[in-house]
């Protein structure tokens, strides 16, 4: 006999009643069932086989056959729960998961019962219904563990969180929004406008602004607002704002998030000081770098002196060029060319080590000392000698020494000869106009030590032969250590080979083609170091 067949007590077609409950409880997806305690039969229709992942017919019909059915972990409860329905003659209600043997997944499900009792009180028959509610369930644990973390927001961040209705009366806000104002209970700022809480003109411009996002639905956002409290002190905030909308989308209100920022505020106005005041003193160090620049230039020869021939003519007997750079606003590169008489020239060049106004200032110094060193100028060896002791002296109380490179030529027009002595410099090159020789380093000795370095240093004055149209060149370092695109250095022996293909060139014109060849070459297109370059030619 069916489940339907035992409610109504007739093996004939249903009554209407029932075929209404059937269909009732098809379309609630509710499964029903019955159980007879004496002798224990539980009867299940089609619908609650469905519920328990089985196949229509396949139940056993004992209660034990539907706790096996129920997850472990619930069992024991439901079956006192029932038991304890049975004994007080009282309706069952309670819900439990089962795993379905198809595929091992769980579900949960309700069931309600009624039990029947006789006359005496002793239970006789459970009638019920189960159906599912899984995903009910999973929904509201879902918004449940939802509320958890907006409650934990709204609990913790530090960033004030509130909501308004659509005449800007506060309906709720977070722990820090309620402390902001000496609240403790979100009850207490309930019904409040900002103008409860502010200065009338920022709360005016606040609700001004909510209104404007409530019209258009466009947030306000990272917009940056001052406070001033009663007792002066001001602070600042970045206020969000967005558009509140119901469950339809309509806009009803607005909320909001504010931050503090009123130590990053400050301290931007204290780094605007600071920029400002910085921008003042590097306009005055600009002003005095450029002054140093105009007092280096000055020193640097503005006019050559002019020299008389073998025979005594003092028409252009040599002439003289020059190309000077600094990489920074100053230089620590530094030459000279001194009158020592009509048919003798002395040509002073030097590198100090570094860049930047030191070394500009010891090349400062180097003007001075070679200026006052007039009766050494006939002997190399001899000026570097005391340009070394004059440089120590001087320098002797600094805690970095600065070494400088130098190199003075003595150039006797009349005898056609080169006197000279090295401090460490670069080697200058002579570069012949007339036959097929290549350009000459004037290393006759090795060089000293750099100028600065030892107390008792000393130098040995060389000597090189000087012909009719030779071209003397003297330069620093920045010259050729020139790093290309690729790391590539340009070194002493190209630059030697670029002037020997160059040296039929008038002077001038191999300077000029010499040092656009070695920007050329660079990566940048520019020197890094100091450059200085110096060029005696001989007229023939």
């Amino acid at each position: 006999m069916s489940a339907e067949q035992s409610a109504s007590g007739r093996g004939d077609s249903p009554p209407h009643e029932q075929v209404r409950l059937d269909l009732a409880l098809a379309a609630a997806r509710m499964g029903a069932w019955d159980w007879e305690l004496e002798p224990s039969k539980m009867t299940w229709d089609r619908q609650m086989h469905v519920l328990f992942g089985l196949e229509p017919g396949t139940f056993g019909g004992r209660d034990t056959d539907l706790l096996d059915l129920v997850h472990s972990a619930d069992r024991a409860r439901v079956a006192g729960e029932m038991a304890a329905a049975l004994e007080q003659c009282a309706e069952y209600d309670g819900e439990f998961r089962v795993v379905w043997l198809a595929d091992q997944s769980v579900h949960i499900l309700r069931m309600r019962a009624q039990v029947t009792c006789d006359a005496v009180g002793r239970p006789m028959r459970l009638v019920g219904v189960s159906w599912e509610v899984t995903e009910r369930r999973r929904t509201e644990a879902d918004l449940e563990r939802k509320r958890y973390l907006l409650e934990a927001l709204m609990e913790h961040l530090p960033d004030k969180i509130y909501f308004k209705d659509a005449e800007s009366r506060f309906i709720s806000a977070n722990k820090a929004k309620l402390e902001q104002h000496g609240m403790t209970n979100p009850s207490q700022i309930v019904g409040k406008t900002d103008f409860d809480l502010f200065r009338e003109d920022r709360a005016r411009q606040a609700r001004a602004d909510e209104q404007r996002t409530m019209s258009t639905g466009v947030p306000l956002v990272d917009h940056e607002e001052k406070n001033i409290w009663p007792d002066g002190s001001e602070t600042w905030v970045s206020t969000t704002k967005l558009p509140l909308r119901d469950s339809e989308g309509q806009i009803v209100g607005t909320f909001g998030l504010s931050r503090d920022i009123t130590r990053r505020k400050r301290t931007e106005d204290e780094l605007g000081l600071i920029a400002n005041e910085l921008r003042a003193r590097n306009a005055m160090l600009e002003e005095d770098l450029k002054m140093a620049r105009e007092l280096q230039s000055a020193m640097l020869p503005q006019r050559y002196p002019s020299f008389a021939a073998a025979g005594g003519d003092e028409r252009g007997a040599v002439r003289f060029h020059h190309y000077f750079t600094p990489s920074m606003a100053v230089s620590g590169d530094f030459f000279n060319v001194c009158k020592i008489s009509d048919t003798r020239a002395g040509i002073f060049i030097c590198d100090v080590m570094g860049h930047g106004v030191r070394a500009a200032l010891v090349a400062a110094m180097m003007h001075t000392l070679l200026g006052e060193a007039h009766g050494a100028l006939e002997d190399p060896a001899a000026l570097l000698t005391h340009l070394n002791r004059a440089l120590r002296d001087t320098l002797k109380s600094s805690f970095v020494p600065m070494l400088t490179t130098a190199f003075y030529v003595v150039v006797d027009l009349h005898a056609g000869e080169l006197r000279y002595a090295n401090a460490g410099h670069p080697c200058p090159l002579l570069v012949p106009k007339d036959g097929q020789a290549s350009a000459a380093k004037l290393n006759g000795q090795k060089p000293g030590p750099v100028l600065g370095l030892f107390d008792s240093a000393e130098y040995v004055t060389s000597s090189h032969r000087l012909s009719p149209r030779d071209v003397l060149l003297l330069f620093t370092d920045g010259l050729f250590e020139v790093e290309g695109p690729c790391g590539e250095l340009y070194d002493y022996q190209q630059l030697q080979r670029a002037i020997g293909a160059r040296r039929k060139l008038p002077t001038a014109e191999l300077c000029r083609g010499l040092i656009d060849e070695i920007q050329q070459f660079s990566a940048s297109k520019e020197f890094s170091d100091d450059v200085c370059l110096v060029a005696m030619e001989m007229e023939g």
